[in-house]
């Protein structure tokens, strides 16, 4: 009988694939991460992101519809 040794996937030796555009950070196989208006960006620069663009802006009365 003849043993196979199956390899798994060390992803201490794995090389990036990519790039963060925000923080340059690396990102890897079967990574989180998101391409927005053509950028890769990773999960946490991705959050932060969201974030930023969803603050809330404070109005005084009567400043509306001017």
């Amino acid at each position: 009988m003849r043993i196979i040794h199956k390899r798994h996937w060390d992803r201490q030796r794995d090389w990036p694939v990519g790039e963060c555009c925000l923080c340059g950070g690396e990102l890897y196989r079967g990574g989180a991460y998101l391409r927005l208006a053509g950028r890769t960006i990773c999960a946490p620069c991705a959050g932060r992101r969201l974030t930023e663009g969803l603050t809330l802006h404070r109005v005084c009365r009567g400043e509306v519809g001017r």
